[in-house]
């Protein structure tokens, strides 16, 4: 269980770097900018996208009562995580960053192989 939650500490610095991939796709493949923009756009429209800001208050929530039942520096990764979800929610749009729901999903990513990281520790 040991190697595994290290295999997903692995796997999230992975994602941030996953990032900075997705922002070169971005800027240098036409094809891929097209289908970012086309598909962000329709998710802005969407239900979903109004309601986007309310998955890191969860997760903030989530991981105070983590913390308050379970102290271990994977709880206090996850608030941070969480914390950083939040402001990039707020301070940031679409208008702002093209790759705002990729960077958006990137970080759902990792804040949920964070959480399963402190569930395998628990057991």
């Amino acid at each position: 269980m040991k190697a595994l939650r290290y295999f997903f500490h692995v796997l999230q610095l992975g994602l941030i770097y996953a990032i900075y991939l997705m922002d070169d796709l971005y800027k240098n493949h036409l094809g891929f900018m097209r289908n970012v923009s086309f598909y962000s756009q329709k998710i802005e429209a969407s239900m979903f996208g109004s309601k986007l800001f309310l998955l890191p208050l969860l997760l903030v929530v989530v991981s105070v009562f983590l913390i308050i039942k379970k102290r271990s520096w994977e709880c206090l990764l996850l608030i941070i995580l969480g914390i950083l979800f939040l402001v990039w929610q707020t301070m940031f749009t679409l208008a702002t960053t093209p790759i705002y729901y990729l960077v958006s999903g990137i970080l759902v990513v990792g804040c949920l192989l964070q959480v399963i990281n402190i569930f395998l520790k628990r057991s």
